[in-house]
């Protein structure tokens, strides 16, 4: 294997981990029984400071998205989910760079804008419920792009390592390459099937699964907090507890059963509590799962985009895990 040198490093730096970042060979501070990076404790005028601007956050947020899907054009819809999904992008691509694996972080974010854009085109343009200027040759070469899309992928990130001059971490960049692109633009796509069910009613059931997850996450920050005392699992999230995780699950269950008049038909209310707390176990999974990635590269936060939030990866990552199994139950359920 190849070995890279200082110049070399200069020259790829979009390749390339900041050498001031924490890497596996230098590790920040860590947590004396875990081995892994420690959490300071909040003041009480941190905690205040951190509650105001997650509501205000929060509420810009909710404001967002509940104007795209009902009061604002529906093209406006899949322009914000696009943007959510490049800057979601930019922060995974930005965030492996701490682990010092080797990406092409611009590439990575345009191909995955592409996926995403093309899945738009697929649910919200073909069947008729948005129009578009794109007609004849052009529509069935955005067809086309569809359905060559993973295999022209693969073929792109490899010529791009292929063009490196050297082989340094080359198949970790692979591998974090297509993981990231199905991690972050694959999954939070399933939002635009979901708009796609309905004409109509679409937009209540993009809002019922915002609603179900996020009342999830909700509830583990209330519950941690007032009641938290068993740490779930401290390797992955130190402030994590087994209170706020069941609390979480209670929450996103009450939220299905309460918004039921979201969905496109009636369910009974057993079935109902079920999905919510399958729903709600599932954002926290994907909350989990966020925070599994965050410990490797020895980061708090994905990002300060979002004050009291974090960045926006921080705040879809239990939204990516419920999206594709809430599209799922209502196929198939």
């Amino acid at each position: 294997m190849g070995t890279i040198s200082p110049v070399q490093l200069e020259r790829h730096e979009d390749m390339t981990a900041p050498s001031s970042t924490p890497t596996r060979n230098q590790p920040g501070p860590v947590n004396s029984v875990s081995g892994a990076p420690s959490a300071a404790p909040l003041s009480t005028g941190s905690k205040l400071l951190n509650l105001v601007q997650r509501l205000v956050s929060s509420t810009l947020l909710v404001g967002l998205v509940v104007s795209t899907l009902f009061w604002w054009p529906l093209w406006t819809f899949p322009v914000v989910m696009c943007l959510f999904v490049t800057l979601a992008l930019y922060e995974f691509f930005t965030m492996v760079r701490h682990r010092g694996i080797l990406v092409h972080r611009l590439l990575n974010i345009v191909l995955g804008l592409i996926f995403t854009s093309l899945v738009a085109w697929r649910s919200l343009i073909e069947p008729g419920l948005m129009p578009t200027p794109i007609l004849g040759q052009g529509a069935t070469a955005i067809s086309w792009m569809w359905d060559l899309f993973w295999p022209a992928t693969i073929v792109i990130i490899f010529i791009r390592q292929l063009m490196r001059e050297n082989t340094f971490e080359a198949l970790g960049g692979l591998a974090t390459t297509l993981f990231g692109l199905a991690y972050i633009a694959a999954l939070f796509s399933y939002f635009f099937y979901i708009r796609a069910m309905d004409a109509h009613r679409g937009a209540w059931l993009v809002l019922y699964l915002i609603l179900v997850t996020k009342m999830g996450d909700v509830g583990a920050y209330v519950t941690g907090n007032l009641l938290g005392r068993h740490t779930l699992i401290a390797r992955i999230s130190p402030r994590k507890t087994v209170e706020g995780f069941v609390g979480a699950v209670i929450f996103s269950m009450v939220t299905a059963v309460w918004a039921r008049s979201m969905l496109l038909r009636p369910m009974p209310l057993p079935r109902l509590a079920a999905m919510g707390l399958f729903l709600g176990f599932c954002g926290q999974l994907g909350d989990l799962a966020e925070s599994l990635l965050k410990r490797d590269c020895q980061i708090k936060d994905t990002g300060r985009l979002i004050p009291g939030l974090g960045g926006i990866l921080d705040v879809i990552d239990s939204l990516l895990f419920t999206a594709p199994l809430f599209y799922g139950i209502l196929i198939y359920g």
